[in-house]
């Protein structure tokens, strides 16, 4: 009730209508209630299931399913088919180039799990 009173507040200060009925609440993580505090809201409830530089918002950090993109982008990058035109060479270069570029930052994020680990440099090893 607090919150819709604040709503309601903004409302009559700012001259902007605040329309429930258009908005909803976006779930990062479970709670109980939610179904009363949209009721009395008068709003829906959505999941918060957007990404953000690769990662998915609210995602748990043990969770292995977020290393998902990023394996499928090493085997994007590092496909068989490449290999097979380069020489051992530049076959390094593009291992080197593509390792500091695609985890760096969901590395930044979250702790990486061996079998991660493992999966990425066996990908980098059937490249090359």
């Amino acid at each position: 009730m607090n919150l819709r009173c604040i709503l309601i507040w903004f409302q009559a200060v700012s001259g902007l209508r605040v329309n429930l009925t258009k908005s909803s609440i976006l779930l990062v993580c479970q709670l109980d209630k939610m179904q009363v505090l949209a009721w009395v809201l008068g709003c829906k409830i959505d999941f918060f299931s957007i990404t953000y530089l690769g990662l998915p918002c609210g995602a748990k950090s043990k969770e292995k399913a977020i290393w998902d993109l990023v394996i499928r982008r090493f085997e994007k990058r590092l496909s068989g088919w490449k290999a097979a035109y380069l020489s051992k060479g530049r076959r390094l270069t593009l291992i080197k180039s593509v390792f500091s570029s695609i985890p760096t930052y969901c590395l930044s994020l979250f702790p990486l799990p061996t079998s991660v680990a493992n999966k990425l440099e066996a990908i980098q090893r059937n490249f090359l």
